[in-house]
């Protein structure tokens, strides 16, 4: 009799079973919440400090805080210091000078050669007879007063050199800010994909958890095989490796992140709503690079600086005209024509000298030649990296249309994906409940979720990054700021794109 109604028994057993695998399956612990505390990274630790930045937020703390702007900052400066240098040249010269000094009076017929360092002192006076070093007192009083009245423009072409560098300098700034903000922006965006990475994997961990507890269950019941069992543990165990892998990845990204800030060290949180929806699709794209690019600038401007030297280099090679005056004392202990003064402590004998001097540097033609020719080798250097940097912007301004373009064809695919991905596990995991599939169909389908959810979350980020690589193209990130705004407030509010 009991073998008779054993087949009954068996079937009503093993539907016992399903039925608490199926509610086993569904009361599964979905997302974070089923995160076990050993997975949680140890920067996140309670106790560290997390400040919570927005995107437009870290932007800004990035170009106020970053070294390389403040460096930039303080060139213009310097820069500015030059103009205000290079303007001094039109100032005359007035120059001092007081000697007290013992000397003695041995005078010698002769000449002495022009000196590199002034080694041999002036000796005035009549020649001895003999010679005597016994010394006296003496004192040499005197100033100087000397003008370039006329330069042939060479005083306005070093002006006008420095002003090319103060161009250079501010133009720089402004191309420093545009890659520091950038660089910041896109770290931003990768960090949120990481967090969305995390998320679908620790989604893909708790139906894998699931999913073993079934095999499991059914091993334990005698239903299926223990190969069942071993191969559930196998893709957990996988599941739980690509979490940790990206828990590493997010963490890195904040340190990342943290150091674009000027904040490197620090723990750095990110809030991940307002870009992993849809932005709008009203992004402006402009047809042409415009000259105003900071780059572009930035190259215009050394081609300035080099132009600029070669008009220095052209205004060398002229006379230099000089008002000079001169008004000098000296004293002598020694006793001649005229009596000493306080022993020689004091002047008694004075002079003066007023004319004008003409100086040309006939010789240098050549050196300045050859200065001038390496000036404009360096100009037409210049001139063809403005080139080259025109072709940049121009191959990144395509690259940005292709990404925003196939980015938006992607997000709008990858729900899609991710639902007939959904479809497929569901189904699956309720054939292998009652005995319909094995558990390599469970670990594939799982394993397409995983990756259609990975997908899903970093599609819409990579539409941001594509707008934002557009923004770069056109030295303005001012319209993604715009936008990245407007996603803030609409997450804010509670409300989608």
């Amino acid at each position: 009799m009991a073998c008779r109604y054993l087949p009954a028994t068996h079937s009503i057993y093993r539907r016992l079973v399903s039925t608490v695998v199926v509610i086993l399956c569904v009361c599964a612990p979905r997302g974070a919440e089923a995160v076990s505390e050993s997975s949680i990274p140890p920067t996140r630790a309670a106790g560290v400090d997390k400040p919570v930045f927005t995107l437009s937020a870290a932007v800004n703390t990035s170009i106020k805080n970053f070294p390389s702007v403040m460096a930039a900052r303080y060139k213009v400066q310097a820069a500015t210091a030059d103009v205000t240098l290079a303007r001094t040249a039109y100032l005359p010269r007035f120059d001092l000078l007081a000697q007290e000094l013992v000397t003695s009076t041995n005078v010698v017929q002769g000449s002495v050669l022009p000196q590199m360092h002034d080694t041999l002192p002036v000796q005035s006076g009549r020649e001895q007879s003999a010679n005597s070093m016994k010394g006296f007192l003496g004192m040499n009083a005197g100033s100087n007063f000397n003008w370039l009245i006329y330069d042939f423009g060479l005083r306005g072409a070093n002006v006008g050199l420095a002003r090319a560098q103060q161009r250079f300098a501010n133009a720089n700034v402004r191309l420093t800010e545009l890659d520091v903000a950038f660089n910041t922006a896109d770290l931003y965006l990768r960090t949120v994909a990481s967090i969305e990475t995390i998320r679908a994997q620790r989604a893909t961990v708790d139906r894998m958890q699931a999913a073993a507890i079934t095999a499991h269950t059914l091993v334990d019941s005698g239903l299926r095989a223990g190969v069942d069992a071993a191969l559930a543990d196998f893709e957990l165990s996988q599941a739980r490796i690509r979490l940790f892998e990206a828990e590493r990845n997010a963490e890195l990204s904040r340190v990342d992140l943290a150091e674009s800030m000027g904040l490197a060290g620090n723990f750095i949180e990110v809030i991940a709503e307002p870009v992993v929806s849809s932005p709008n699709r009203a992004v402006f794209v402009a047809k042409v690079i415009p000259q105003t690019h900071p780059l572009l600038q930035v190259r215009s401007a050394a081609v300035q600086t080099e132009a600029a030297k070669v008009h220095v280099q052209d205004r060398e090679w002229f006379p230099k005209v000089y008002m000079s005056s001169v008004v000098w004392g000296r004293g002598s202990g020694a006793r001649g024509v005229q009596t000493p003064l306080a022993a020689g402590i004091l002047p008694n004998v004075a002079n003066y000298a007023f004319g004008l001097t003409v100086n040309f540097p006939a010789l240098d033609v050549f050196e300045i030649r050859a200065r001038k020719r390496k000036a404009m080798a360096e100009e037409r250097a210049e001139r063809a990296n403005f080139d080259l940097a025109l072709q940049i912007l121009e191959q990144k301004d395509a690259r940005a249309k292709v990404l925003l373009y196939e980015s938006r064809r992607i997000a709008d695919e990858t729900p899609v994906m991710v639902n007939a991905a959904r479809e497929n596990q569901v189904k699956t995991l309720e054939r292998y409940s009652v005995g319909l599939s094995d558990m390599v169909a469970v670990a594939q389908s799982e394993r397409m979720l995983a990756q259609a959810e990975v997908e899903n979350a970093v599609a819409q980020v990579q539409v941001w990054r594509a707008i934002l690589a557009a923004a770069y193209v056109q030295g303005d990130l001012k319209p993604f700021l715009n936008l990245v705004a407007l996603a803030e407030r609409r997450a804010g509010n509670g409300t989608t794109q």
